[in-house]
């Protein structure tokens, strides 16, 4: 009777012994894949971007980049329509400019854009604009290029770290017949309600 209540208490012992350690494991499990994805998040310059095309031929490309708060490194450099071993512009663009303290390089079908000091960089939570490009492609071939506003920035100069791969975002600029019928109509409404008030 004693040998069987000590083979149920060892046996009872070493369930819960191995039931500790399974939800040990899971709980060290979870805190590992909890602790890696907040560090992949918080790694870096989280860029982002925004770009706007205007004319007739050749046409202006406006555009802006920004570092998200949450980044541990600033924005250094931004290589436009490249990730590695692609182009994504449909063609490639006459001309480029930057703001003060950064410099434009045409690099056949894509942009590269490099902050000329530390100091120029765009850092966490900021953004910059004044960057730019002229080309003979338009907005809507633009659009239509597959992957065209693929980027690659980087927390210096080209290539001074892994980059962090981010997609410009068109902003879609109204052309100028359209904002003309759109101000015509705003002005017929009002003297249109300027006379029915007149009239009561």
């Amino acid at each position: 009777m004693k040998n069987e209540f000590m083979k149920n208490e060892s046996q009872s012992n070493l369930i819960q012994s191995t039931g500790i350690t399974a939800a040990g494991r899971i709980l060290l499990g979870l805190m590992l894949v909890a602790g890696t994805a907040a560090s992949v998040q918080a790694q870096g310059q989280i860029a982002s971007g925004t770009i706007s095309g205007s004319g007739s031929g050749p046409y202006t490309y406006s555009l802006s980049f920004s570092d998200a708060a949450g980044a541990t490194s600033p924005v250094g450099s931004v290589w436009y329509a490249w990730t590695p071993g692609n182009f994504y512009l449909p063609g490639v663009p006459t001309s480029a400019s930057a703001p003060a303290g950064w410099t434009a390089t045409v690099s056949s079908d894509s942009v590269q854009f490099v902050a000329n000091a530390p100091a120029d960089y765009i850092t966490a939570g900021s953004s910059l604009s004044g960057f730019g490009y002229q080309a003979a492609f338009s907005p809507a071939q633009l659009a239509a290029a597959a992957n065209s506003g693929r980027s690659d920035a980087y927390s210096g100069g080209l290539f001074s770290d892994a980059g962090d791969i981010f997609t410009v975002q068109t902003v879609t600029v109204p052309e100028p017949s359209s904002l003309m019928l759109l101000i015509c109509g705003a002005t017929g409404l009002c003297l249109i309600g300027r006379r029915r008030l007149r009239a009561a």
